[in-house]
């Protein structure tokens, strides 16, 4: 059996405490969900209990928590090797790396070794690789999210053409990062995200006095040289490009499909999910820019919560976004596919995942027992050529857990 942190449903008090005092009006916390003890058993189609919102169901498996490794997927038959498990179509968080902006299709993921794409779309900052991604992508985007995009396209390419700082690295987690600076505790975490409440209040003030309906009063509240202050102030602080469209896409993602924050806040948590200290200031910076650009049906989302939330969950959660046509050998960005999220690691995988497109399929990649554990890699491939070492370290380093796989245990011996 692999060893992985048990599923967590609440992050760390101490943080919990403090970002739950910034409610966004349209994010629930299902008591359901966010209540239930980790023993709760979270069965498939052919069993009339409840289960987790988000999680995949089928006849050919069932979702059960473990002792020691979180929930995990097993066979309820028999399953011949090369049987479709499981399709993911189901992106929620994510960001494409902006070094592949012009070189990955905004819509599909499709990549030409490294030429640039034959449509850029400039307002929103994409690129496409047919007029028919970009429709596609413009539809399912939706005119608030279309706008959003635009707004944040328009900022950074300002920045950088009067010479403002992109500082450029980004939030890029690979999925083999070496982590080498400490990680912010959940004080230096609630420290940093308190420390944006009074400039936050004040943009989110003069942004609302936006609204027709209000005109121009914010309910009575005067709008003054401060309130400009304070946006004018973070328009010019330095902006993280990546760090920004992980935070736009996701938002834009959810106020579209409202239903998937369930789907998000189902899955294990990460209390602690900025890389180091700088990646914590690149998020809370990203925050105050983002109230002070995005459209306003959007800010009710843009709250220190939101953008926790969907950072606590993305981090043990997401899938990188690679090359199809090389084995893999460019990371162009990462996703969270909810439903695609409950598979355990093994480095000897019977599960054998590629994706389509922006759709993630699993199948079996050998004849699987009624009752074994589905298990698939989430080392992208390199665990066929490793040491046992190298995979046990890596794994601890990027997932926070202690490989105990049947092949692990027998290179042991």
């Amino acid at each position: 059996m692999n060893m992985q942190p048990p599923t967590m449903n609440h992050v760390d008090s101490d943080t919990e405490t403090l970002l739950t005092s910034y409610p966004a009006s349209s994010l629930s916390r299902p008591s359901s969900i966010s209540s239930a003890p980790s023993s709760m058993a979270v069965k498939g189609a052919s069993d009339d209990k409840p289960f987790v919102s988000g999680c995949p169901v089928s006849s050919l498996f069932e979702i059960r928590d473990t002792p020691t490794a979180g929930r995990a997927v097993f066979a309820t038959r028999d399953v011949a090797a090369g049987t479709l498990l499981w399709r993911s179509d189901d992106l929620t968080l994510s960001v494409l790396l902006r070094e592949y902006r012009r070189e990955v299709c905004g819509q599909c993921f499709a990549y030409d070794y490294g030429r640039d794409l034959p449509i850029r779309d400039q307002t929103v900052g994409f690129a496409f690789c047919s007029g028919d991604c970009r429709e596609t992508w413009r539809r399912e985007t939706g005119e608030v999210g279309v706008q959003a995009w635009t707004e944040v396209s328009t900022l950074v390419n300002k920045k950088k053409n009067n010479g403002g700082s992109n500082s450029g690295g980004g939030k890029a987690r690979d999925e083999m990062v070496d982590i080498t600076k400490p990680k912010p505790a959940a004080e230096e975490i609630t420290q940093a995200w308190q420390a944006t409440k009074g400039q936050a209040e004040l943009i989110r003030t003069l942004r609302t006095a936006e609204s027709p309906a209000d005109n121009g009063s914010n309910n009575g509240v005067p709008i003054s040289k401060q309130h400009r202050k304070a946006l004018q102030k973070a328009l010019q602080q330095p902006i993280e490009p990546d760090v920004m469209n992980f935070c736009v896409g996701s938002l834009v993602a959810l106020y579209n499909h409202p239903k998937r924050w369930e789907h998000v806040l189902s899955l294990a948590v990460d209390s602690t999910p900025y890389i180091n200290t700088a990646d914590l200031h690149a998020f809370t910076a990203t925050y105050l820019q983002l109230l002070a650009v995005l459209p306003l049906p959007l800010l009710s989302l843009v709250t220190p919560e939101s953008l926790f939330l969907i950072s606590s969950r993305d981090n043990h959660n997401a899938f990188g976004i690679r090359s199809l046509e090389d084995e893999g050998s460019e990371l162009f960005g990462y996703g969270c596919w909810p439903a695609a999220s409950y598979w355990n690691h093994s480095c000897g995988p019977n599960i054998e995942k590629k994706r389509e497109g922006r759709v993630w399929e699993f199948r079996a990649g050998r004849d699987i027992d009624k009752g074994e554990e589905m298990c698939i890699t989430y080392l992208g491939g390199e665990e066929k050529k490793w040491s046992r070492e190298k995979r046990v370290s890596t794994l601890k380093r990027n997932w926070g857990f202690e490989c105990g796989c049947k092949r692990c245990e027998e290179e042991l011996q």
